[in-house]
């Protein structure tokens, strides 16, 4: 089975690109949604509620996501105590959920993973990074997420090592298109990440 990662900044288009690029091909693995599972656990909910206190629950004690997120997105020192609670219980699963894909035979597993270099996971044949302008992911936020203009800022502030993150990929593709543009441009970032397999495969550089 071939495993690619999706990365990106938060309402850059990510998830979008992931599915499409699953589509006819394989399986999409939603690590976000593998992220609201692990938020479900009780060990994990235990030590969140231990490190950021009770408001952070709803009346039927589970984790209320919006008020986590304005507790630690804007400030580092929390986003990363969040990340040493949750991150070791994604890669978990994210590793049983891709061992029972290559048990299923499927061919093709697309990772859409915004923090895949920060997982600790088995390495994959490619990555492409998806990006759009600051302006353009804000204004999604706003729109599509009902965010207000603070908790956009503070979001988009969450991610400072999204620039790495990018310069780590493989192929890069801006989602800021008509969307007749983005689907070629979707298809064409495909065929450069297969081109990259077949050169490693057969143990040839890119030039």
């Amino acid at each position: 089975m071939r495993t690619y990662a999706v990365v990106g900044g938060i309402a850059a288009g990510k998830s979008t690109v992931a599915r499409a690029l699953a589509r006819g091909r394989g399986v999409r693995v939603d690590v976000d949604r593998i992220g609201h599972q692990v938020l479900r656990l009780e060990r994990v909910r235990q030590r969140l509620l231990a490190q950021f206190g009770p408001d952070i629950v709803r009346p039927d004690g589970t984790v209320d996501r919006r008020r986590l997120g304005r507790r630690v997105f804007g400030h580092p020192a929390r986003m990363h105590q969040l990340e040493t609670i949750v991150h070791p219980e994604i890669a978990r699963r994210v590793g049983s959920r891709l061992a029972a894909l290559r048990r299923d035979r499927i061919p093709v597993a697309i990772l859409d993973a915004a923090v895949f270099f920060e997982l600790d996971l088995e390495p994959v044949d490619g990555v492409l990074a998806v990006t759009a302008p600051r302006r353009v992911r804000r204004a999604r936020l706003e729109a599509e997420r009902g965010l207000r203009r603070t908790e956009a800022e503070a979001r988009l502030r969450s991610q400072p090592r999204l620039a790495s993150w990018t310069r780590r990929a493989d192929v890069r593709i801006d989602t800021d298109c008509p969307r007749p543009v983005l689907r070629a441009r979707i298809e064409r970032a495909w065929r450069e990440l297969r081109r990259l397999h077949r050169r490693r495969a057969t143990g040839r550089k890119s030039p």
